[in-house]
């Protein structure tokens, strides 16, 4: 049922229409696709009577419209402040558009932008404006009809260019491309239509997307990976229409080291099965980006929209993406590009769960008000003294470092840990560098299965190291709610006389949200830093809400809170209560834990008792902040500030013999409503056989498996399969799944599965009695 009401605005200058196809409700009232300021007015005015905690006065000029700018200033984003389960309960539903949620567009072009004639310019929409444009009156487009797109002659080599991104690998994540071209048309048989960052290396050219003759439609996105570059690349001739007259809409993305590719509601494969893991390099500021080809020889074609954003979608969003790019280009009821099957075939996409994913929302007032209530009595309270036994956890990650794991940051090899990470800044007066065969910053002790951070001298210039469990593009290893994180090091023995004070090592965490989300905050906290100046001195759980990763209007405040910090002082005796006191470049190894239980967080560590043997104690504890529960990752470095003081050798060593984390046996047990059941691992449990971790979800085809073995990471893939090998025979096999192409990403372990030794059998003859014990 379809029926139409007026509605009259606040000015008297406008009347909006509403459509409510059975209960959905379309403020889009000129049908582009797009809410323009009169029509965010009305959906505003909508929203704030379904939901009141949206109530305000956004139209604060009195203009008869709503700016994007205007709806946010001083408020979190509408997808923060909007229950998710309101919006599903609720039966009417608000159409969608691509910019109801404005804050995760980076850079937009929509031919609405541009007028009717040749276009010198195309001005952007988004968080990062980049207008693409072109000097050259002979090699510029022309847009011929008010819904014509911006049409490219063929033959004429017409183009636009834009400034490079050299945040394209965190802020680009996806892209909607919509466009229509003539393959018989141009003397060429291919012709590029966009290349960002165009070059080919690793992060270059990502992505590219140009339509050739024989092979189709091609879209490709470059890496990194042992090998060297990493081409991820995937092409159609059938799903896609090349008569110069039909509209195409691709959505396409790397999503947790996946490339995917929708082309019209068709959903696109590589020809051969992608690396399980993906990242790219950092570039430089010495890029360009393309719409269009500069060949002579290019085919006839046009664009719609080319639009780049963050966040990594989900697969209900790529189809709602595609849905509402189909949509915005078809002048009937259904789209008429898209396969029969696809669920927005005759429907227009709507505000729905999709577009509310679970993220930190930062209460100042709760935040200052645990801060300013830290004082050094409570932390101290128990000084010394025995470490509370905390209930509940169990051990879900363990690293011994049996192996050379540290591999570069910047590609895919890595599957664990990843150096020196994307904030190339840690290393403070010491360049970060990654495993390299020349400069060996990461050393690995085989035989003692320690693994080392140095910073090291190379003429005359200090190189130092730095490894996360998260690579570069923040996917690996990380860890939500209650949680605790070990870690088993030493520092060589020095006197305090002749330490270095510039020495700057620390054991710390992110919230790798921030990579996806460049317009958010940035939660770090630092469980221990050490300060060569002071042997004896611990700023230790130093608690940061850091600056947006780009100047933005959908940050309540881009910039960096108050930072507090819990304990902050030397460990002495008299100052710690731990007998004896600490020093921490002693020689000796100790183990330092940190607690972070839903009320309580707690600093422990181990010394030598007087028989040598390590002896808990706690140094402090402090309530916990929200912060601590969100998902973390872990990181280490060893940094040096010269201005404080450099070392007189030439290497300085920060040795890890262990890394270890725990959880909640409740938490890891949940199973989120996206599985059927419990996953579980099939298979013969013999070595040299190969186990499949069966998923058990519904709906979603995107996913990665962590194998674990009595809790050593042994890799996470996309693929569902695990060889079993000799070091895994007489352990607890176990696998994490994680679902990445559902909203949230949500996680669901399977139980362990030992896998037995295997008995060597005893020829007749050889039987043997038992001596009787």
């Amino acid at each position: 049922m379809n029926f139409y009401i007026k509605l009259s605005l606040c000015c008297s200058f406008i009347v909006s229409t509403l459509s409510f196809a059975d209960t959905n409700i379309n403020f889009d009232i000129d049908e582009n696709g797009l809410y323009e300021d009169q029509e965010r007015k009305a959906l505003l005015n909508y929203l704030q009577q379904q939901y009141p905690e949206l109530s305000a006065n956004y139209d604060t000029n009195d203009d008869g419209g709503v700016s994007i700018l205007e709806q946010t200033d001083g408020r979190l984003p509408l997808s923060l402040r909007i229950s998710r389960d309101e919006v599903t309960s609720n039966e009417e539903k608000v159409s969608w558009a691509l910019n109801l949620f404005p804050e995760w567009i980076m850079t937009a072009y929509f031919q609405d932008d541009v007028e009717v004639g040749e276009v010198d310019s195309h001005s952007a929409r988004g968080n990062s404006v980049r207008n693409a444009t072109q000097s050259t009156t002979s090699l510029r487009p022309e847009k011929e009809t008010e819904y014509g797109g911006i049409e490219f002659k063929e033959n004429s080599g017409e183009f636009l260019t834009m400034s490079g991104q050299r945040e394209a690998r965190w802020a680009y994540r996806w892209t909607i491309f919509t466009f229509r071209i003539d393959a018989e048309s141009g003397d060429d048989d291919t012709t590029v239509m966009v290349d960002i960052n165009q070059g080919n290396a690793s992060n270059k050219s990502s992505p590219k997307i140009w339509y050739n003759k024989t092979t189709g439609l091609n879209i490709q996105f470059l890496g990194r990976n042992e090998n060297g570059l990493d081409k991820r690349l995937m092409t159609t001739k059938t799903a896609v229409v090349a008569d110069g007259e039909t509209w195409n809409v691709v959505v396409t993305g790397i999503r947790y080291g996946q490339m995917f590719a929708s082309v019209n509601g068709v959903i696109l494969s590589t020809e051969s099965t992608q690396p399980e893991r993906y990242a790219n390099s950092e570039i430089g500021n010495d890029t360009s980006s393309y719409i269009g080809d500069d060949s002579d020889g290019n085919m006839a074609w046009a664009y719609d929209t080319l639009a780049f954003g963050l966040t990594e979608p989900t697969e209900a969003m790529v189809r709602k993406m595609t849905g509402w790019a189909a949509h915005r280009l078809d002048d009937g009821n259904s789209a008429i590009i898209l396969p029969n099957s696809h669920i927005y075939k005759s429907n227009n996409p709507v505000m729905d769960k999709e577009d509310f994913p679970t993220r930190y929302i930062h209460d100042n007032e709760q935040w200052t008000a645990w801060g300013t209530s830290i004082n050094s009595t409570d932390v101290k309270v128990n000084g010394g003294g025995s470490p509370v036994e905390v209930e509940g956890f169990e051990r879900v990650f363990y690293d011994d470092f049996r192996n050379d794991r540290v591999k570069a940051s910047y590609s895919g090899e890595s599957d664990l840990w990843s150096a020196p990470g994307f904030n190339t800044a840690v290393g403070a007066s010491a360049t970060l560098i990654a495993p390299n065969d020349t400069t060996n910053v990461y050393e690995f002790d085989e035989s003692e299965q320690k693994q080392s951070l140095s910073l090291l001298k190379v003429n005359d210039r200090w190189k130092a190291a730095a490894f996360y469990s998260v690579n570069d593009l923040g996917y690996g290893y990380t860890w939500e709610g209650p949680k605790i994180f070990r870690i088993r090091m030493m520092f060589p023995e020095v006197a305090q006389a002749d330490l270095a004070g510039g020495l700057f090592p620390a054991f710390w965490s992110y919230d790798p949200d921030f990579l996806f989300w460049r317009t958010a905050n940035r939660i770090e906290v630092d469980w221990f830093e050490f300060d060569g100046k002071n042997g004896t001195w611990l700023n230790g759980l130093a608690s940061h809400y850091h600056y947006a990763a780009v100047d933005n209007i959908f940050a309540k405040s881009a910039e960096s809170y108050k930072s507090y910090k819990a304990y902050s002082g030397q460990m002495t005796e008299a100052k710690s209560k731990i007998a004896g006191g600490m020093e921490f470049w002693d020689g000796e190894y100790h183990t330092w834990e940190f607690v972070v239980d839903d009320d309580i967080t707690y600093i422990n560590v181990t010394i030598q008792d007087s028989d040598g043997n390590d002896q808990w104690v706690e140094v402090g504890r402090v309530s916990t902040p929200p912060t601590y529960l969100e998902r973390l990752d872990l990181q280490l470095d060893y940094a040096l500030r010269s201005s404080d003081g450099e070392p007189s050798s030439d290497r300085e060593d920060f040795t890890i013999d262990s890394i270890e984390v725990l959880q909640k046996t409740r938490n890891i047990m949940e199973l989120p409503d996206i599985f059927s059941s419990r996953p579980v691992i099939t298979g013969d449990k013999t070595e040299g056989s190969t186990i499949t971790c069966q998923a058990n979800i519904v709906d979603i085809t995107d996913i990665r498996y962590y194998w674990f073995a009595n809790a050593y990471p042994l890799t996470y893939t996309a693929s569902n399969e695990y060889q079993i090998t000799a070091d895994d025979v007489g352990k607890n096999m176990r696998c994490m799944v994680k679902a990445v192409g559902a909203l949230d990403s949500p996680e669901a372990w399977t139980e362990s599965v030992r896998i037995p030794a295997v008995q060597t059998p005893i020829a007749p003859g050889e039987i043997k009695l038992q001596k009787s014990i």
